[in-house]
């Protein structure tokens, strides 16, 4: 049975029950787990996760870059008469899926063309409309110092192209971390563990020692996968219902509460 992310709550009521605590969740938490009426369930405490390594997403986890996303799906798209929802690029990130085949109607005799076409016009343009759209999250250079006052080794694992690095040169914000791995980088993607596990080599930490921070389904999925600490947070494709559904070990509402969830393993 899954774990779900949810707040305590002690009622400051007259006469309230002594034995009795309410549940917030984002999710129905008896109908997501299919819990009988008498059905017991155990409430686990938030103690800060004891790690040697934390490792990062980028896009929507330290660099703010879903609008920018959502502006290149649309100039890319435009071009062949078709539109490119926010909704449709945000499901894409969450699932690590394509952004052009829903736009694209199957319909259509030339759908795997067409995809293609979109794909490279969002290739050539990508650059620039990072440049222009993309920016850091407020605070990362806190939160990557305080990690790294706890002796903890800090890494990169995202399918984000070259590009995005730029983001992280100013201030030897890049410098900070001890190891990257990028999309070209691998074979594989999220949701695969390969990214991970060899970011984890390159830094000599064993899985059991380590998380992994992601704003996406994929992110969790490949953490487990991977067989680290899974740590969802909101600043990016995932709400809170759907990283929940996903049961990470911790739900962030952003990286700037990662100092207060780890401690030095």
């Amino acid at each position: 049975m899954g774990r779900i992310p949810a707040a305590v709550l002690l009622p400051e009521v007259a006469d309230y029950p002594h034995n009795k605590v309410e549940l917030v969740a984002a999710l129905p938490i008896r109908r997501h787990l299919a819990l009988a009426p008498a059905a017991q369930l155990s409430v686990e405490l938030c103690r800060p996760l004891a790690v040697k390594a934390v490792l990062f997403d980028l896009d929507g986890t330290l660099v703010d870059s879903v609008e920018a996303y959502i502006q290149v799906a649309q100039v890319a798209a435009a071009p062949f008469g078709l539109q490119v929802t926010e909704e449709q690029v945000r499901t894409a990130l969450a699932n690590g899926t394509s952004f052009w085949r829903g736009a694209v109607p199957k319909d259509r005799s030339d759908v795997d063309a067409v995809v293609k076409a979109i794909a490279a016009k969002a290739y050539q343009e990508w650059p620039q409309i990072l440049r222009e759209q993309g920016k850091l999250f407020d605070g990362v250079m806190q939160t990557l110092d305080a990690l790294k006052a706890l002796g903890i080794k800090l890494g990169i694992v995202s399918g984000a192209r070259q590009e995005v690095l730029e983001l992280l040169r100013p201030d030897g914000l890049l410098d900070r971390f001890d190891a990257v791995v990028l999309g070209p980088d691998v074979p594989t993607r999220k949701p695969d563990p390969e990214g991970i596990l060899k970011c984890l080599g390159m830094l000599n930490v064993p899985p059991a020692d380590a998380l992994y921070v992601g704003d996406a389904p994929i992110d969790i999925m490949a953490s487990r996968a991977a067989g680290v600490y899974a740590v969802g947070v909101l600043t990016g494709a995932g709400d809170s219902a759907t990283l929940s559904s996903h049961y990470p070990d911790r739900l962030i509402s952003s990286h700037l509460q990662l100092s207060t969830i780890v401690e030095s393993a």
